[in-house]
């Protein structure tokens, strides 16, 4: 195999691993990533959009503060803007929204306080939480594969060269 070949592939690896390790470190330390489904955050965040949030606990929430959030005993999450903290509790408002929430938040059914935004790749999350997703992506990478291995050979081990290999020689 070509130097540039294993440089490649080293890349690759490790480029795969370090991802894998900072995603379970960041799950690790509380950080968790949700998908916007409605337009509810309009235009701030809009259906499609993968948002990663870091841990509530141990953060002043203040108004200002893009938060994810139950609202009730139901396992929904909100993703919301806080436009209020008093002592009765947070008051929110979406971005797209005419009007303020209906509901007051305790401060324990905050799951988490916006720390960043990716556009669009919701919809990649989604896509590979399905079983075809994961399939799709495994076929995907054989078939990367098997391209680089066909475009790319690697060099017959015993020392022979292209042509060699080019001609039908038995023995």
């Amino acid at each position: 195999m070509h130097i540039r070949h294993r440089v490649a592939w080293t890349f690759v690896v490790l480029l795969f691993v370090a991802l894998i390790g900072v995603g379970v470190l960041g799950w690790q330390q509380g950080y968790r990533a949700y998908v916007i489904h409605t337009g509810s955050m309009t235009p701030t965040l809009v259906p499609g959009d993968l948002i990663i949030d870091r841990p509530a606990t141990g953060h002043r929430l203040q108004p200002g503060d893009v938060i994810t959030f139950r609202h009730s005993a139901a396992p929904d999450l909100v993703t919301h803007r806080i436009t209020d903290v008093a002592t009765s509790g947070i008051h929110t408002k979406g971005d797209g929204n005419r009007t303020a929430d209906v509901w007051t938040i305790a401060p324990h059914w905050v799951q988490g306080i916006e720390q960043a935004r990716l556009p669009k790749l919701g919809y990649v999350a989604v896509y590979l939480k399905q079983p075809t997703g994961l399939a799709s992506l495994a076929a995907v990478l054989i078939g990367l594969t098997l391209l680089w291995q066909l475009f790319f050979p690697a060099e017959d081990p015993r020392g022979f060269g292209d042509a060699a290999r080019d001609r039908n020689v038995e023995g």
